[in-house]
């Protein structure tokens, strides 16, 4: 099967940002981010994969919360 092409529209640091404040709270999990970055790096050769992360990151934890760890193993 021939996968055909999505021409990507020009996309401004302004469009990055408002991706990074939707989807950013949306995802499980912070890592599959990274998974948004790399689709969107082929959209724009000056993409600044860091400072979405960051951005798209913070929007995760500020919906999520850190929340705290809980090591103890009850049997």
């Amino acid at each position: 099967m021939q996968t055909v092409p999505i021409k990507t529209p020009p996309m401004t640091r302004q469009h990055y940002e408002f991706i990074a404040d939707l989807m950013g709270p949306m995802v499980a999990w912070p890592s599959h981010l990274v998974d948004i970055a790399d689709a969107l790096e082929k959209s724009n050769p000056k993409f600044a994969r860091k400072r979405f992360l960051d951005r798209a990151t913070k929007a995760w934890e500020d919906n999520h919360g850190k929340g705290e760890l809980d090591d103890e193993i009850r049997f």
